[in-house]
């Protein structure tokens, strides 16, 4: 299970750096869904709030950008990123600048000091499921963060449920794509069920409580994320236009 501490720290960095084979897959499949969404963008430049190292951002996506910002309470996550993706993007000129603050509790202001800029919350909102102890709590800082972004572009990619599977099995077709008749509400549908049987999914999977992150007119794309050979993610991930 992820917790906040392994969100962040030499434990969580080590992890994901020895976990880039099994979950490159996923990585490819969120780089073509990115670039899908922000092709017609008129933003040139990008918050990634929740970027860690950027261990599943592509770095062809992010250099589409002329300005990048990342956000992280982690310490280790701006030198990391910066060592991963600093140089590559400057070679293709885009400037970065990687930030160590609460990007959630710092969005009013974000938003006014970068009026122009797209947000995007990288496997972050999911992880307020840890930081409240009621499930009432969890919804409405969520819906609290959705309301200050009318108006703006944004997207994110977060823990829709996560538990055990009972085998390890590789990412093929089928297991990432968009459901038919998506609305973000897809743990309710027949279709979600079906998913979850094909990764041989073991109850308990939690539930990170980001069903309602998107409205109801916001396609919905899901991927499977092999976190761990036998425990594996469900997300999800959208973009709202302004």
């Amino acid at each position: 299970m992820l917790t906040p501490n392994v969100t962040g720290g030499l434990f969580w960095h080590w992890q994901a750096w020895r976990s880039q084979a099994a979950w490159k897959p996923t990585v490819e499949a969120l780089e073509v869904w990115l670039k899908l969404q922000t092709k017609d963008t008129r933003s040139d430049a990008l918050l990634i709030i929740g970027a860690s190292a950027g261990w599943m951002m592509p770095i062809d996506w992010l250099s589409q950008f002329k300005e990048v910002h990342t956000f992280d309470i982690d310490p280790l996550a701006a030198p990391l990123f910066k060592w991963r993706h600093g140089k590559k993007l400057r070679q293709n000129g885009t400037t970065l600048t990687c930030h160590t603050q609460n990007a959630l509790s710092d969005l009013p202001s974000l938003l006014g000091e970068y009026p122009h800029a797209c947000l995007f919350f990288d496997n972050v909102l999911g992880q307020l499921r840890f930081t409240k102890s009621d499930v009432e709590s969890v919804e409405k800082n969520i819906s609290e963060l959705v309301n200050c972004l009318k108006g703006r572009e944004w997207g994110s990619v977060h823990d829709r449920m996560s538990g055990p599977v009972n085998i390890a099995l590789n990412l093929g077709s089928g297991m990432n794509g968009l459901w038919p008749e998506t609305s973000g509400h897809l743990d309710k549908t027949d279709e979600a069920q079906m998913w979850l049987s094909r990764i041989n999914a073991q109850s308990p999977w939690l539930d990170h409580l980001t069903g309602h992150v998107f409205e109801k007119k916001t396609a919905v794309h899901n991927f499977a994320w092999a976190f761990k050979p036998a425990y594996w993610h469900w997300l999800q991930a959208g973009w709202v236009k302004p």
